[in-house]
């Protein structure tokens, strides 16, 4: 599946069951910060959000990563950068 991402085009997407994590670490301390999962779901996604200890925070239809990746090229992702 790390091909299917990698090769991202608009228009394109990854397969069901894809997990997508994006891990964030505080800019100032380097300390580690939330992770907010992604899994492909048919044609939608389910989000989660977890802290830095690895609890989570949010699990399902978040309103606001789904108004973001609404917005995306490549069904519901925005890729690596190019």
């Amino acid at each position: 599946m790390v091909e299917s991402y990698r090769a991202l085009r608009p228009g394109l997407t990854v397969p069901d069951g894809a997990l997508i994590a994006a891990f964030h670490t505080d800019e100032r301390t380097g300390a580690a910060g939330p992770v907010y999962v992604m899994q492909r779901v048919g044609q939608g996604w389910k989000y989660s959000a977890f802290d830095a200890d690895g609890r989570a925070t949010e699990h399902g239809a978040l309103a606001l990563c789904e108004r973001c990746h609404a917005e995306s090229p490549s069904g519901g992702l925005f890729g690596l950068p190019r």
